[in-house]
């Protein structure tokens, strides 16, 4: 009897031990195949972000943006019936405040390549880009964005940004005519050839004589766009200016910024401000850069006189070093684009001495807005804002 009782007492240990060993044995198996799982997925994914990902042998790449602050980037070539790459490069901006960009190349049946890059702005000061093209030449338009900064400077007077500045539209317009017919060869300039616009703003100053200087010896021209502060400061300034037959443009009275303003105060800022430079010179009407490049409908409502940003900022500005204005230039210059400098750095000075030459040796006729956009056949109309005036093909 106490064999037995020893035997059945064994019996049932022995089992509770296997049904909970059993168990345990279980749960560890079913981890190692979720285990084994995940880790035919991670090989599955690496091998598609790696491997070709059409027939031609053109390859994905992806790379997430971290907390860090840099750009994600994802790039994926595609080729075509011709057998040439079509290439997609797209990078986000993050809280860092970074721009996101995105370029895209598609070719087209003739081989020639279509280009459209874009810059969204973000949440900080920078500007967003966006230009467009079909293959012939690009189109740009730029966008600010709608941060308190305005992109291209952070501190009046000295430079400006385009387009949504603290509040601004940043609207624009190519004329109302891209009919090579209306081009306009009186002027002394070949319309069918590149042509670019160099503008000067936030003078005159101590500097504006030299610079002037440089445009004559090279026998071009420029507009300078002047602030009523510089002007009574700077009046003998403001006739070498007008004498020497470059273009007078109207900055406004004291560099404010036009779309914060209202009705009664932007027309202070500009009107009274061209009644200045006339009493200097007989411009007559007057051209308008509002600061910053900021407007909105108010201002254009306002404002009867054609208004003028631009396609380059050399961001003389903010580097104050000619070497660098020099290769933001040379980087961005493109036929039709206008070209923003200020007339109040000796480092300005300079590199206009270096860059007008060099313009001229890549073949570009250098003259002021207003007969860049004359030749082109590009008819400004009172309250709308321009920036570019490119050859009518690619309008």
């Amino acid at each position: 009897m106490t064999l037995t009782v020893i035997w059945l007492v064994t019996a049932a240990a022995a089992l509770i031990l296997t049904v909970v060993y059993f168990e345990r044995l279980q749960k560890l198996y079913d981890k190692v195949d979720r285990e084994n799982i995940q880790m035919q997925a991670a090989r599955n994914t690496s091998v598609n972000a790696d491997a070709a990902v059409n027939e031609t042998g053109s390859d994905t790449r992806v790379s997430l943006a971290g907390e860090g602050g840099n750009p994600g980037k994802i790039t994926a070539d595609a080729g075509n019936a011709d057998g040439g790459p079509g290439k997609i490069q797209a990078s986000e901006g993050n809280a860092g405040g970074d721009p996101g960009q995105i370029t895209s190349d598609a070719e087209n049946a003739g081989g020639d390549q279509g280009k459209i890059p874009v810059n969204e702005g973000n949440a900080g000061s920078d500007p967003g880009n966006i230009s467009a093209g079909d293959g012939s030449g690009p189109a740009d338009i730029n966008e600010g964005n709608t941060g308190a900064g305005n992109g291209m400077e952070t501190q009046p007077p000295v430079g400006d940004s385009i387009g949504e500045a603290a509040g601004g539209i940043g609207e624009e317009t190519q004329g109302t005519t891209d009919r090579s017919d209306n081009y306009d060869h009186s002027l002394g300039l070949d319309p069918t050839k590149p042509i670019i616009a160099l503008s000067f703003d936030d003078g005159p100053s101590s500097y504006t004589e030299r610079i002037v200087a440089a445009l004559q010896a090279n026998h071009v021209e420029a507009t300078f766009f002047m602030v009523g502060y510089n002007v009574r400061e700077f009046k003998d300034t403001v006739r070498l200016v007008y004498d020497s037959g470059m273009q007078i443009g109207n900055h406004t009275s004291d560099h404010k910024n036009l779309s914060k303003l209202k009705k009664d105060e932007i027309k202070s800022q500009v009107f009274d401000n061209e009644d200045l430079i006339n009493s200097v010179v007989p411009v007559g009407r007057i051209v308008v850069r509002p600061p910053y490049g900021a407007i909105n409908s108010t201002v254009k409502s306002v404002v009867n006189r054609p208004m003028f940003n631009w396609s380059v900022d050399s961001e003389d500005w903010k580097t104050r070093n000619a070497d660098s204005i020099v290769a933001q230039i040379k980087q961005d210059a493109k036929d039709g684009y206008v070209i923003l400098m200020h007339d109040l750095y000796e480092s300005t000075a300079e590199a206009a001495e270096r860059i007008i030459p060099w313009l001229l040796d890549q073949g570009y006729q250098v003259t002021s807005i207003e007969k860049m956009f004359k030749a082109r056949g590009v008819i400004t109309e009172d309250g709308e804002l321009y920036r570019m005036a490119q050859p009518a093909e690619l309008r």
